[in-house]
């Protein structure tokens, strides 16, 4: 079973990547199965003071992928993509 970890630090620099010198110190990605799903999470991290910086929700002709990038309330990017299953 995955798991992941954290460690607590007093202060933490607000990253400012994909410009600037802090780079970003983490980078998650999570998957939902459905464009629909992607909405309902959008709605969610807006509602938890994310905010969004790039939306794939339309694939371009040169890739299928569908995923959007936000930035958590301190400032850590994150990605959501659409891994739509097969039932």
């Amino acid at each position: 079973m995955p798991q992941l970890a954290f460690q607590q630090v007093t202060r933490l620099r607000e990253p400012d990547w994909p410009e600037g010198p802090v780079p970003q110190q983490l980078h998650l990605d999570m998957s939902v199965g459905s464009p629909a799903e992607l909405w309902d999470q959008h709605e969610r991290v807006l509602a938890l003071g994310g905010s969004l910086l790039s939306d794939r929700d339309r694939p371009d002709p040169d890739d299928a992928e569908r995923f959007r990038v936000y930035r958590d309330p301190e400032g850590h990017p994150f990605c959501i993509f659409v891994a739509e299953r097969d039932e």
